[in-house]
């Protein structure tokens, strides 16, 4: 990953060709250039893919769920990151990394945008998928399929970045890895329904681990 600035000015567009192309010239201006113009830019990257791919998902069941599935999915991403940041600068500095809460903040965003902009480019086919079968269980393992997808390409920038901060033994950041990932398949739980009808809570009233959840949805068993 190179750590040298943009070559170009930090708005929208060049924020997504650079972090899809160039993520390294992101982080350097996150910590010591352009941070607040890319850092809006990341930020509004991520919550507006996240909520377009929440949007297509809505689009299974309609109804309430077209609004209520991209605010669960954008807000359940933010919650999710916020509550793995405090692991993250602890981790990366019992590495050995000279990690500051900006810098482990700066890699993080940068990871949820690009998992955010993996779904996006996934949204077409999550679409057609939407409009021609009505099987919650199906839906449900493509959805986790998609997730687990794009989530891999935002750990594997966050590795890099770690990486390029001078991490040489990556193990503690392997942990933080399995912290992230299930901590977004709670909130996933914790927020149903995402896929199928919406129940008369905005959030639901039983408390269930993901894994039971998982299984009952792939199953078939339930919409929730």
């Amino acid at each position: 990953m190179a750590i040298l600035p943009l070559e170009k000015q930090p708005n929208l567009g060049n924020t997504i060709d650079a972090l899809l192309k160039t993520p390294g010239r992101l982080i350097y201006e996150l910590q010591q250039g352009e941070a607040k113009a890319v850092s809006l830019n990341l930020i509004f990257i991520a919550i507006g893919s996240l909520a377009l791919f929440g949007f297509i998902m809505g689009l299974f069941s309609g109804g309430e769920q077209h609004w209520a599935v991209p605010l669960k999915v954008a807000g359940g991403g933010v919650i999710a990151s916020l509550i793995t940041l405090p692991s993250l600068y602890v981790f990366s500095c019992l590495n050995g990394m000279d990690m500051t809460l900006r810098k482990a903040s700066a890699i993080l965003l940068a990871g949820l945008a690009l998992v955010g902009l993996i779904l996006v480019g996934l949204c077409p086919v999550s679409w057609i998928f939407t409009q021609s079968t009505e099987s919650a269980g199906f839906m449900g393992f493509l959805t986790l399929s998609f997730w687990t997808f794009g989530i891999a390409f935002g750990i594997a920038l966050i590795f890099k970045g770690a990486k390029a901060a001078g991490v040489s033994n990556p193990i503690y950041i392997i942990t933080w890895a399995g912290i992230f990932i299930a901590v977004t398949l709670q909130m996933s739980t914790s927020l149903r329904p995402l896929i199928g009808p919406a129940d008369e809570t905005f959030l639901p009233q039983e408390k269930r681990f993901f894994l039971e959840h998982w299984v009952k949805e792939l199953g078939g068993e339930s919409t929730d």
